[in-house]
């Protein structure tokens, strides 16, 4: 029997009324738990036997994590979860929730079929970042962010890729995103839909001071070595708003494809185009388009 793993975001009001029935549905089904320490600091009186343990802890300890939360938790468990590769099933408590796979009402449901083994697990590509001089890799699901910070003036980012100079930005940041990170901080500064099943990456300046520079794509396995000026103290790098470090000008940064990927946990049904249509709203049109002579 697989063994779950329960990582969430303890300021959920849903969450936490819900958990005893979460909890009591797990061990109706005879299936070996642990939980985060964040959710409870010890075992409940109807639940003494529950184990409890760091978030850090759990990816290493269980089969498959669920994950209850929005997308930050979703984005904060994949960062936990690193080279162990732990299946995540990601569950929505509120908000847009577009990682995650189902809503908290239907996860009864759902689990039922992933006890009878009726589901898929979708790789997502990881990004990894080293700052020279900091031994700490920067893992990101979505997207490795440089920004100007406080600062109200521009940076300039030079960028190499494969050894080859590309290009100077001069712009209020930079975003090295993933097709799973497209819909993200990306999308939000003028980047493109990209199917997360595609093999590549998408540099996208944040407000570029020139009318050139524009969202690019490049292949996955490209190797990119980047320069970071400021007049500024410091500026920032995150990976998926998760880890974020403040850097002197003249830091140096090498980006590249992770040796791993994260592995989501996907309802045999999983439609990614229909996720833009409900969750973005994508392909909504004011016009009737019934009133077409096509589709009468």
């Amino acid at each position: 029997m697989p063994k779950f793993g329960i990582i969430a975001n303890p300021y959920k009001k849903l969450f936490r009324e819900k958990l005893p029935d979460i909890l009591k549905m797990l061990r109706k089904a005879g299936v070996p738990v642990i939980c985060s320490r964040d959710i409870l600091d010890q075992p409940p009186p109807e639940f003494p036997d529950l184990e409890l343990a760091t978030d850090r802890e759990i990816p290493a300890n269980c089969d498959m994590i669920l994950s209850f939360g929005g997308d930050g938790t979703m984005l904060r468990t994949i960062q936990l979860v690193g080279e162990h590769q732990t299946p995540v099933l990601g569950v929505n408590v509120g908000g847009l929730g577009f990682l995650t796979e189902i809503p908290l009402e239907e996860f009864r449901k759902h689990f039922r079929l992933i006890l009878n083994g009726e589901y898929h697990i979708e790789e997502r590509m990881i990004l990894e970042a080293r700052i020279n001089g900091e031994k700490k890799l920067l893992h990101a699901l979505n997207e490795i962010t440089i920004e100007k910070g406080r600062s109200t003036r521009v940076i300039e980012i030079k960028v190499d890729i494969n050894g080859r100079y590309f290009n100077d930005y001069v712009a209020d940041g930079l975003i090295i995103s993933t097709p799973t990170g497209s819909t993200g901080y990306s999308l939000s500064s003028g980047g493109p839909i990209v199917v997360p099943s595609s093999q590549c990456l998408i540099l996208n300046p944040i407000c570029p001071h020139s009318l050139t520079n524009r969202p690019v794509i490049i292949p996955d396995d490209s190797h990119l070595y980047l320069q970071l000026f400021t007049e500024y103290p410091e500026m920032l790098v995150s990976a998926d708003s998760q880890d974020v470090r403040e850097v002197p000008t003249r830091t140096e940064l090498k980006i590249q494809r992770a040796a791993f990927n994260a592995q989501l946990v996907k309802h045999p049904e999983s439609d990614y185009f229909a996720l833009l249509r409900n969750k973005l709203g994508w392909g909504e049109d004011f016009r009737n388009k019934l009133r077409w002579s096509h589709n009468r």
